[in-house]
């Protein structure tokens, strides 16, 4: 009996111990935040001004086969002649995950809201357009640093309407006690073309620069 006992206590000891590390394997997420230092130009001409845009994103992935992984991201764009609210609702899958190369692709949905657009004196604003997209995040990891490659973006055409947002850049890994800070930068660009927009100079807008932003990984 004292033997059952003893056996029995110490798978209990083994499983307390392994169940959150299966835990911590099996679950996961990001959440972080970026200053993007943007220029923007309206219909491949008219300059939009610069402004630095505060953007937010967070993920959640876990085990259930079958079932995506879920992101969802924020950037408030207000520059002299385009401003507007972005939303991405964004589910994916983890196709490749290893200490050297990671991919993800999935599907977007995009909502702009609260947009203001001004060509030239020709002013208009458009509320709640929403946006199908293709998403992918890929990242390739530099052999004994804490340096990482990624590129990252949405891309769609739909209704007549096309849209382009994409990110490229490095990030650099400190490794915390239950989670790892990544301090990220690169470059960022969106490319839109609005139907909704019946402007007779068109409904392009563009916005590029830099950005630079911290990330929590757990």
């Amino acid at each position: 009996m004292k033997k059952t006992m003893l056996s029995a206590a110490a798978v209990a000891v083994a499983l307390a111990t392994a169940v959150p590390a299966q835990a911590d394997m099996l679950l996961g997420g990001t959440v972080g935040a970026d200053a993007w230092f943007s220029s923007a130009e309206i219909n491949d001409a008219v300059d939009g001004g610069d402004n630095t845009v505060p953007s937010f994103y967070a993920s959640f992935e876990h085990f259930v086969p079958l079932i995506p992984n879920a992101r969802i991201a924020y950037a408030n764009i207000e520059a002299d002649a385009v401003a507007f609210k972005q939303t991405d609702l964004t589910a994916y899958y983890e196709i490749l995950d290893n200490d050297l190369v990671s991919v993800d692709v999935g599907v977007s949905l995009i909502k702009f809201a609260d947009g203001e657009y001004n060509a030239q004196g020709h002013v208009q604003t458009f509320n709640d357009e929403w946006q199908p997209a293709i998403y992918g995040n890929v990242e390739i990891g530099f052999p004994m640093t804490p340096l990482t490659a990624f590129a990252e973006g949405n891309m769609g055409e739909f209704d007549g309407t096309s849209t382009l947002d994409a990110k490229a850049g490095l990030k650099f890994t400190i490794p915390l006690v239950a989670a790892d800070l990544n301090l990220r930068g690169g470059y960022r660009v969106m490319d839109y073309d609005f139907d909704a927009i019946n402007n007779p100079l068109g409904g392009k807008v563009k916005l590029d620069g830099f950005f630079a932003g911290v990330e929590v990984d757990f």
